[in-house]
């Protein structure tokens, strides 16, 4: 039970101790009497406040106990200690230096340890409060961690010296971080602890003189609104010189809020690394952060214009540039051109806990360039920063052989955070959410609520839920000023009012519901709940959980949504402050855990779920599930909570659980596909790739598959040196290697420069590169099921006509892809417009700068008649058009092809609908939002498959013509041998001697129709050309004098024509001059007129060889230099 003390100045209080002269009394709450005319009442006793006469000699009388005795003589010895320290000083004093020496000294006693933070004005954390009723004592810091008793009640035979000096330190919960006060709210009921309605009764009566001291710190004010003011900056200040010192490679281990990414580079700039033309580069794993960051270090440092950011479609770089922050795969490009990067003289990789990919390769490249420089005049000095102590991937020998990396530790600067866990984990983490949130909100005090949820639909629903329990509701007072119902200003307003209240003044006041109108008036924006109106109502059921209704006096609550997928503008409002009266509360995915930092968190309820993709890098297929976070990804979400005061974090799961957690998340580059990241290794000629130092290294099965797409593709080829077989880059892929694209989808852009479609296909790539253009047809609602199957409809029905009728329907989802951008465009990317159509407004503007990117690179890599250019109008292909970009998207993505599965053919069952992969055992699905659903043909080309509910579905499908397999994907094609009883034939329009085989695709051997196949390159080949030359079918000219031969063509290819000199006479000139083709034997005649010519009379009587002479060589057009025959006058 948990009871009401309240902390009283007593006037009559005195103490000898100049320094403690006003002091705090504690007594009990509910029998404190105030006065406002005279002093406070003293306390009463049982017998109705009136003392026995006789009082102090009774208690002279009562026998003293052992425990009294150890207590007395405890004191007795802390005041003879006191007194032997104020004699110690005394005669210390005598050799102090004065002030202006003192000054010029400074301290290196403290300069690895924690520094103090700036404490803000918090009402509800105070740091220090001295009492002489209570043996509670709050310590003097916000980090010092001695524990509070919360239920403590004084006595009237405790002794009065010794409330100042004896403190007591029984358990508290299971923390993290103890902070000073720890309200906790348990699984079934709030419970506010006494220290904090003291702390609040405190704060509420001015004359309770109390004694707070705070740290002295300055703090830095970030340019970024939004953003905290926090000294933050000074944590890695105590480290500058081991940061500066020569090491050439350094790991700084540092929290988020250490300021490693804003004071190092400066660090380094003071150390005169940007000195003689040189720049330090720094390199992010987001654009966001390389722009905001150079803005905030060049305001910092003075010199706006020596510190610019290059992102991957923008920056801001020029000759004055010494400090230049950039993301991964910017440097990844500068070294393709620069491999020792000589015009950098420090490199720094931030945030490399995230291990993406490029900067796990980034890490690996420089691993080995750090050594190389630091033996030239101009050494390279490298810094690797992670915000977790996961070190071990970044120390191996393996990563470092030659140098062993310094490593710095850093110590957040960061308020201490209470962690709650549950007693029990909740089977459903929704409801518990929404739970722990109202009573959060409904008990403790104030400050801003922070929750993680899995995915953006949780978001939506939770959302949608707390603003219905708590609706912000506005009231117009007498005066006409709009306010938030439940405000402190409304609440002065209304207590004007009733001060001043007549009869005449009765009516009914106008309480209006918080819509988009009163938003507009305010200033808050009428759209700032569209996002999460289309939650599931099915989905809402689950949190219709029995509460009770919140208290009458409980303020509104602000509740804003944040997810990747959300708008800049609307992820931007979680910065801005909320309404007066309200206090705020974010809904976030994991894009909160470190990409932004929300202001005013004092309270965090972690679901302990994230929503991640996962990719199998062998099959290709990719599926989103709901997943634990990691340990650290936990520590990082507890950690918003401390960034401006002590705060709360409460975990909805058991410590238990907790402990089952893997420690950190997996890096990127494990499960990520690595065919752009193997092409882009081996374009700086390093041909093992199995043998580059990641630090982790993926598994080399994933390597392999990569390099054997790449093959396939045509970007590498298999050659053979001392032995060894080794996959080396080919001139198309070195052209693949120039774009910022997948493979695949480069090849696409490479092969319509040879057919004029370079507009189309660029943006084609594009729409395909951006996660989610579309808004998918199962998220679309209304406000009633009639408006959402309404609008369902409405927008399904726009789609499939942007697919249009006749042959280019066949490119199905493509072209409506194609078609969404064109109309974004037609309609200059207005954001309600494309909401309107269906379409992702951020994801619209990305495809935008993705084609401006991707034209400029047309442009200057590629030589044509004249540039690519980008325009907002482009109609829509044409069918011949239409055709062509699906074939090369064939050509470019034949590893994903689909074919309908025969339900007839066979006993299994076969579900409605089901298409086979190569890469998958199980049946697939076409999206039902696809245009092409209902159409069902045989053979599909898909961009991905996802994980929806039960089924694995193909998204962004196009049909496609089974007999292009062969020509177009024939790496994936299967060709039997060859019958040797099968007679061959010559193909004219092929100019080749085929012969027919039959054919399978992929893994599981679709069966094909049977194809031509080109025979083997041997001396059969040379006999076979011999025979249909001789036959005329090679040459028509030839074709008449056939009969006429003395020996049959077909002599050429039996067993015994060797025994005949003509045909080993004519085999022979054609091997001599590898001639086994049409084209190749034109080409011979053009050098030599006469070739053959004698070879072919000995197959001819005498009386034709004159005819034969004169129309020789036999072309239905010749060169004007033809038909001079020397060898005619011998032959007449």
């Amino acid at each position: 039970m948990t009871t009401k003390i309240d902390i009283l100045y007593d006037p009559n209080t005195t103490n000898s101790n100049s320094a403690d002269s006003n002091q705090l009394v504690l007594v009990p709450g509910k029998k404190r009497k105030k006065s406002d005319d005279g002093p406070i009442p003293k306390k009463k006793d049982a017998t109705g406040g009136k003392k026995g006469k006789n009082y102090a000699k009774e208690k002279e009388k009562q026998k003293m106990t052992k425990k009294m005795k150890r207590q007395l003589a405890a004191v007795q010895q802390r005041k003879a200690n006191k007194l032997t320290q104020e004699e110690l000083f005394a005669s210390l004093a005598e050799y102090q230096l004065d002030a202006k020496k003192l000054n010029q000294l400074g301290s290196s006693s403290h300069m690895q340890d924690k520094l103090k933070n700036p404490i803000d004005d918090d009402d509800n954390f105070p740091t220090k409060i001295k009492s002489v009723s209570s043996k509670i004592k709050l310590p003097n810091t916000i980090h010092q961690k001695e524990r509070v008793q919360e239920n403590y009640y004084p006595t009237d035979d405790e002794s009065s010296d010794e409330e100042d000096e004896d403190e007591v330190e029984p358990d508290s919960a299971e923390t993290c971080q103890a902070s000073t006060s720890a309200p906790q709210v348990e699984d079934d009921e709030v419970t506010t602890p006494a220290s904090i309605k003291e702390v609040d009764q405190v704060q509420q009566k001015p004359e309770a003189q109390m004694v707070v001291e705070k740290p002295d710190s300055s703090s830095v004010e970030l340019a970024e609104s939004g953003h905290i003011a926090s000294p933050a900056d000074q944590s890695v200040g105590s480290n500058k010189e081991a940061v500066v010192t020569p090491c050439r490679v350094t790991v700084i281990c540092g929290e988020t809020g250490s300021g490693k990414t804003t004071q190092i580079p400066q660090f380094l700039y003071e150390a005169g690394y940007a000195s003689d033309g040189q720049l330090i580069g720094i390199t992010e794993p987001r654009r966001v952060a390389a722009i905001s960051m150079a803005k905030r270090v060049g305001e910092e440092l003075g010199t706006p214009d020596e510190v610019s950011y290059q992102i991957r479609y923008e920056g801001n770089r020029s000759d004055k540039t010494r400090i230049l922050f950039m993301t991964d795969g910017v440097l990844m490009k500068e070294m393709e051109s620069d491999i020792m990067l000589k015009k950098y003289s420090a490199i720094l990789i931030d945030e490399a806990h995230e291990r993406s990919m490029y900067s796990d390769v980034l890490i690996g490249m420089l691993s080995r360039i750090a050594p190389l420089r630091a033996k030239t005049s101009n050494p390279l000095k490298l810094i690797i920063m992670s915000a977790t102590l996961r070190l071990a991937d970044f120390m191996h020998k393996r990563l470092f052989p030659v140098m062993e990396p310094k490593v710095v530790n850093v110590e957040a600067r960061q308020f201490p955070v209470t962690v709650h866990f549950e007693k029990r984990t909740p089977d459903n983490y929704m409801i518990a959410a929404f739970r722990k949130v109202c009573r959060i909100h409904e008990a403790l005090p104030d400050g801003a609520i922070l929750v993680f949820v899995s995915g953006q639909q949780e978001v939506r629903q939770l959302v949608k839920k707390l603003v219905t329990r708590y609706p912000i509701q506005y009231e117009k007072s007498k005066d006409g000023e709009l306010l938030v119902r439940g405000g402190k200003k409304w609440k002065k307003k209304r207590l004007e009012e009733v001060q001043n209240l007549k009869l005449e003044d009765f009516k009914e006041n106008h309480v209006q519901q918080f819509d988009g109108e009163d938003l507009l008036e305010t200033g808050v924006g009428d759209t700032m709940w569209d996002d999460y109106d289309d939650a599931e109502g099915e989905e809402d059921d689950q949190l219709d959980t029995p509460m009770s209704l919140p208290p009458t006096d409980c303020p509104p609550l602000y509740c804003l949504p944040l997810y990747s997928l959300l708008s800049s503008e609307k992820q931007r409002r979680v910065f801005e402050p909320p309404p007066e009266g309200t206090r705020m509360c974010v809904i976030a995915t994991n894009v909160a855990e470190t990409s932004l930092t929300i202001p005013g968190v004092k309270y965090v309820v972690d679901s302990g779920y994230e929503k991640r993709r996962l990719y199998d890098p062998i099959t290709g297929v990719s599926q989103f599930v709901v997943a634990h976070v990691s340990q650290a990804s936990a520590d990082q979400r507890a950690g918003r909570a401390g960034r401006i005061a002590a705060g709360h974090a409460y975990r909805l799961y058991s410590s238990a659980v907790f402990q089952n957690f893997e420690k950190f998340s997996r890096p990127e580059i494990l499960d990520k596909p690595a065919d752009q990241l193997v092409l882009h290794l081996k374009s700086m000629n390093i041909v093992k790739v199995i043998n580059f130092p990641f630090p982790s290294a993926p598994d080399p099965e994933t390597l392999q598959a990569a390099e054997d797409r790449l093959i396939k593709l045509g970007a590498l080829a298999t050659t053979t040196k001392d032995g060894r077989t080794e996959a080396r880059i080919t001139p198309l892929g070195r052209t693949l290697s120039v774009f910022p694209l997948a493979p695949a989808y480069a090849k696409v852009i490479a092969m319509a420069n040879q057919h004029d479609l370079m507009p189309y296909a660029i943006l084609l790539i594009a729409a395909l590169s951006v996660r989610e253009p579309m808004v998918p047809i199962s998220s679309i609602r209304g406000e009633t099921d009639e408006e959402t199957k309404e609008k369902m409809t409405e927008v399904l029905k726009m789609r499939r006509g942007w697919c249009g009728k006749g042959p280019g329907r066949r490119l199905g989802d493509l072209l409506v892809l194609m078609r969404a951008v064109t109309c974004s465009e037609a309609e200059k990317m207005d954001p309600e417009a494309c909401a309107r159509l269906g379409l992702r407004h951020k994801a619209m503007m990305e495809i935008r700068r993705l084609r401006t990117q991707l034209t400029n690179i047309v442009n200057t890599s590629f030589k044509q008649a004249d540039n690519v250019t980008m325009d907002p109008n482009l109609p829509p292909p044409s069918d011949a058009q239409a055709q062509m970009l699906r074939q090369m998207m064939v050509a470019g993505l034949a590893d994903r092809i689909a074919k309908r599965v025969d339900r007839s053919a066979g006993d299994e069952e076969v579900p409605k609908g089901a298409y086979q992969t190569t890469k998958l055992q199980e049946y697939v699905f076409i999206d039902p939002c696809s245009v092409v659903y209902t159409e069902e043909p045989d053979y599909v080309i898909y961009q991905e498959i996802v994980q929806l509910n039960d089924r694995k579905c193909m998204q962004s499908v196009m049909m496609v013509d089974h007999e292009w397999l062969t020509r177009l994907a024939e790496p994936y094609c299967n060709f039997a041998p060859m019958d040797k009883e099968q007679a061959p034939r010559y193909d004219a329009e092929k100019d080749q001697i085929v012969k027919s085989v039959e054919v399978t695709f992929g893994p599981l051997e679709w069966r094909l129709d049977p194809v031509d196949r080109p025979i083997p390159n041997d001396i059969m080949l040379y006999r076979y050309f011999a025979q249909f030359l001789l036959a005329g079918e090679v040459m028509p000219l030839l074709a008449e004098y056939v009969p006429k031969m003395l020996a049959p063509p077909t002599t050429m290819v039996r067993s015994w024509a060797k025994l005949q000199r003509r045909t080993e006479t004519l085999l022979n000139a054609l091997v001599e001059k590898d001639v086994h083709t049409k084209a190749g034997l034109i080409e011979q005649w053009h050098k030599d007129e006469n070739y053959l010519l004698e070879e072919y009379l000995e197959w001819l009587p005498e009386s034709l060889h004159g005819t034969i002479t004169v129309m020789w060589p036999p072309l239905e057009e010749k060169s004007t230099k033809m038909g001079r025959n020397k060898i005619y006058s011998k032959v007449k």
